[in-house]
């Protein structure tokens, strides 16, 4: 769970049904106490241990180095790849698994070269199912109906999806919990707080995190236009929203924009709400629970944004771009930012094609008076659950897992990552791996497969070709990680807000869509609250504060 949408919210924004209810799947199944979800919580268990974190001593010494807070370790320049000692993990057996991919569907594996060599390096057969990621809660909520449940599973979170997990999915605490984990240095080299983010379930542990970086969103821009307009500044205050909001208009004009905006993530709002100090979607204070949307820092940041809206500086026809179309008109240099993640801010960078530089905008002074902070994300993306199985099969796949997750610099990474030289990448002069066609847009590589969302190791940053992007970034998560704020809620289960958290973040995008276009006031916003309450916000509060409480103890 995160503080606000990432780049892959659209699975929410979609506007994709919770269907579960309608498929048939039984969820007094999942419940000892017969109750609704009973048992998904922590609250009156015994909480077994996270896995023992041993940092991995293969992957190379970084050019820049990361930190515990979350700056990920840098390399500007490609290493020469060296053995990982991993063993071939599998038995020739078949391993069946469910993914999804954002990437173009994959190619069959009779003509698929980077599938085949996975299967080579893995000693396994794979039978892989991949689902385009914009259906992914439909073909998910089919799949839990159907019974047939795969060997390997990409779970992220849904409302039902925990008691999903405790009816059919593999229980992994004596697998990786404290130093069990170590059988596989892998899977022990992800950070703890990938794991905490996917918590427990009932007191035990059943996936395994796909780690991805704590920096959240921010606005990341045409770096010539912004320093045009004396928008770049080297420290977090360093320049007022109103001298900020000065800038953007200069940008703006003649078919041209300075802020992005497009039909999901209501206008960027997770970029500019922190900016304003508001703290993290859930907070804590005293052990009681309070959401986001609540807060005096929040409706500043609104009124900031329906201010930008009649100042021209986001087009007013944004709901109607959808994200492909916002990529395009980015790089096309018809707007000049996009309020996205540290992802797509890397991955834009290394576009060979890109005719500017891109950089990072840090958070500016706001008028209200508060410092302002930066929404952390929780460390994942999703996790990995595994079917149940018997001792033997559970080891097979957790060190199929492990093999996937080698450290950046090593063989078995670079084949993961990149696949085989000369069919899915090239080397530049510099050394770097530079994708093909083939895998990068024509589904023969590894994103197409969707393997990145079910084992990875923690993210190195590192921009093929494109050195001075991965100096921003690292820069930026220096200067932002310190004023980080994070979502109290991360890890926690309970009913009462995951039944109930779709919904609640489809209706406050709508109403903060409506504000900034205008359909309704910001004076409307103690109605938003209301609905929130009246939805179940407050007996969600008051569920996470228990479940926080039994979280601390452990």
């Amino acid at each position: 769970m995160s503080t606000g949408p990432s780049r892959r919210s659209l699975l929410q924004a979609a506007g994709v049904t919770t269907a579960l209810a309608a498929t048939g799947f039984s969820l007094t199944a999942c419940s000892t106490s017969g109750g609704k979800g009973a048992d998904i919580g922590n609250k009156g268990k015994t909480l077994v241990p996270y896995p023992t974190y041993v940092p991995s001593t293969i992957a190379p010494t970084p050019d820049l180095p990361g930190t515990a807070e979350g700056v990920q370790p840098a390399y500007l320049k490609y290493p020469e790849p060296k053995d990982g000692g991993l063993e071939k993990p599998g038995d020739g057996s078949k391993i069946s698994i469910w993914t999804s991919s954002w990437a173009a569907t994959p190619l069959p594996k009779a003509k698929n070269k980077y599938w085949q060599e996975l299967e080579k390096a893995l000693g396994v057969e794979l039978d892989i199912t991949v689902v385009p990621a914009a259906e992914y809660n439909k073909k998910l909520a089919t799949l839990q109906a159907s019974g047939e449940m795969p060997d390997i599973m990409q779970m992220v979170s849904t409302p039902n999806e925990a008691q999903f997990v405790l009816a059919k999915c593999q229980d992994l605490s004596d697998f990786v919990s404290g130093d069990n984990i170590k059988k596989y240095p892998n899977l022990a080299a992800i950070p703890t707080y990938a794991w905490k983010a996917v918590g427990r379930f009932s007191g035990k542990l059943y996936g395994i995190p796909v780690e991805r970086p704590v920096a959240g969103h921010r606005l990341f821009v045409n770096q010539a236009k912004f320093k045009q307009a004396g928008l770049l500044v080297p420290e977090v205050g360093g320049i007022g929203v109103d001298q900020f909001t000065a800038g953007l208009k200069q940008l703006s004009g003649k078919g041209h924009w300075a802020l992005g905006a497009e039909q999901g993530g209501a206008f960027g709002f997770n970029t500019w709400m922190p900016a304003f100090g508001t703290p993290g979607m859930w907070s804590v204070k005293d052990g009681a629970f309070s959401y986001y949307m609540e807060t005096d820092e929040f409706r500043a940041g609104l009124e900031q944004m329906v201010k930008w809206q009649q100042a021209g500086i986001y087009r007013p026809n944004a709901l109607t771009i959808d994200g492909l179309t916002a990529d395009v008109e980015f790089k096309g240099q018809k707007v000049y930012s996009r309020a996205n993640s540290g992802i797509s801010f890397t991955s834009t960078g290394a576009d060979p094609k890109l005719a500017f530089e891109v950089d990072n905008v840090l958070p500016f002074k706001p008028s209200n008076g508060a410092a302002p902070t930066h929404w952390l994300g929780s460390g994942m993306y999703g996790y990995t659950a595994v079917k149940k199985a018997s001792k033997a099969r559970v080891e097979l796949i957790l060190r199929v897992l492990n093999h996937l997750a080698a450290p950046f610099g090593t063989k078995e990474h670079e084949l993961i990552r990149y696949g085989v030289e000369g069919t899915h990448f090239t080397r530049n002069a510099d050394g770097d791996p530079i994708k093909t066609d083939l895998a990068n847009t024509q589904g023969g590589g590894r994103d197409s497969l969707g393997v990145q969302y079910l084992a990875e190791a923690p993210q190195a940053l590192y921009v093929p070709g494109n050195a001075e992007v991965t100096k921003r970034e690292h820069a930026f998560q220096q200067k932002v990680l310190p004023i980080g704020v994070t979502n109290a809620a991360d890890g926690l289960r309970t009913s009462a807000w995951t039944s109930i958290q779709e919904s609640l973040m489809q209706h406050r995008e709508d109403a903060i869509k409506d504000i900034v276009m205008g359909r309704k006031k910001v004076s409307a916003w103690p109605e938003v609250l209301k609905e929130f309450e009246r939805r179940g916000g407050k007996k969600a509060a008051e569920a996470l504060a228990e479940e926080y409480e039994a979280a601390q103890k452990a």
